[in-house]
C-alpha cells in the first residue's frame, strides 16, 4: 500500500513540476528540479490516503508556497486528479 502511495506521489510530484517547467517556458537545473519533486513527493505522502482532490492540492501548494525564492512565485495548483494525477494549475 506505501509503494502504490510513493508511485502515486511521483507521478503527481512529476506533472506538477512538468506544468511549471511549461509555464515558465525554461527547464529547471537537474538538483532543484529534483528537489522539488521530492519536497512535493514528502507532502503528498503525508497526507495520503485520501478520497480528497483538494487535499492533494493543498500539499502541493504548501510545498510550492516555500519557494518563491527559487522563482515558483505565481501559479498554483487547483486540482489534481485522483484518477491519473494530472494537475490544473491556477492563473497568477
Amino acid at each position: 500500500m506505501l509503494s502504490d502511495q510513493i508511485r502515486a506521489a511521483g507521478v503527481i510530484a512529476e506533472n506538477v513540476v512538468s506544468a511549471l517547467e511549461r509555464l515558465e517556458g525554461d527547464s529547471l537545473a537537474t538538483l532543484t528540479r529534483e528537489a522539488a519533486v521530492e519536497g512535493l513527493m514528502r507532502e503528498l505522502v503525508a497526507v495520503m490516503p485520501t478520497r480528497f482532490d483538494g487535499v492533494l492540492a493543498a500539499a502541493c501548494n504548501r510545498y510550492l508556497a516555500t519557494l518563491p525564492d527559487q522563482g515558483w512565485a505565481g501559479p498554483r495548483i487547483e486540482t489534481v486528479s485522483m484518477v491519473d494525477g494530472s494537475v490544473t494549475m491556477r492563473g497568477r
